[in-house]
């Protein structure tokens, strides 16, 4: 059997593994926030957010390209499992518990609560999220996903963060008030959606939605008066696909099933 991997395949491996750094970086970008400035801890919040979304962006990229060049290898789709878990299950975490951690005192037992159980539940959802896409869906989700995907809530964790931390919004605060209460109930609602059964399409397959959110997420490097437009944009395109992503999916398998083909599975 040849051992060796081939330019083809090499080249989506080095993009999986660029999602895979930035997932990483995005941790410890939200570790080196702990303790400083609130100004200084904010800045690194909003950096922390876009190595979320830079990984988001490769974590779709990779496979596209791999089937493009015909370089689809098992080890690819393995490493994307941990990309997955790293970039959009424990850096978001990390990113809350940040968040919620700026300005609080040792003394406030009930932020502590809430930066420890939300975090938690974030990671665990996450983790059964994916045990449960490895185990059922041989097709890495070609046909479309059971349950929401785990980048959904990133991207909502992420995008709110970095707009929260962005001029003009800077003094609207993810760790108390009522855009805590609409950012952490969004929390849940995403993570209830990803262990659910309610079927979702395969968003990077569609370049409507995939090829709008790359140029998006290159806009949120840029200055903040159309990086923060664009962050918005970006939240309400999520809104849009947990809402309308299922109808999409029913209609689909309509279709399969009027034409004789199998319905869509994952």
């Amino acid at each position: 059997m040849k051992s060796e991997l081939t330019w083809r395949q090499l080249v989506p491996l080095s993009i999986t593994l660029l999602a895979m750094l930035c997932g990483f970086f995005s941790i410890l970008v939200t570790a080196e926030s702990m303790g400083e400035p609130l100004e200084r801890a904010g800045e690194m919040h909003r950096w922390a957010a876009l190595l979320i979304m830079l990984a988001m962006i490769l974590d779709g990229l990779d496979g596209n390209v791999a089937r493009k060049l015909k370089g689809c290898t098992e080890i690819g789709a393995e490493l994307d499992t941990y990309v997955d878990m790293t970039a959009f299950g424990i850096a978001p975490a990390a990113l809350i518990y940040g968040v919620m951690l700026t300005g609080s005192v040792p003394q406030d037992t009930e932020r502590l609560f809430w930066r420890v159980a939300m975090t938690a539940v974030v990671v665990l959802s996450g983790v059964v999220r994916l045990a449960r896409f490895k185990v059922k869906d041989p097709g890495r989700g070609q046909g479309g996903y059971t349950g929401l995907p785990i980048t959904a809530c990133a991207g909502w964790v992420a995008m709110l963060v970095f707009i929260s931390q962005s001029k003009p919004f800077e003094n609207y605060s993810l760790s108390t008030g009522p855009i805590a209460g609409i950012f952490l109930a969004g929390v849940l609602i995403f993570i209830s959606l990803q262990v659910s059964n309610v079927r979702y399409p395969k968003p990077t397959k569609h370049p409507a939605l995939f090829i709008p959110m790359v140029i998006m997420v290159c806009v949120l490097f840029g200055p903040q008066k159309i990086a923060v437009p664009a962050a918005v944009f970006m939240v309400l395109m999520v809104l849009g696909y947990i809402c309308f992503g299922p109808l999409y999916m029913k209609r689909a398998e309509r279709r399969a099933a009027l034409t004789g083909r199998a319905p869509e599975e994952g």
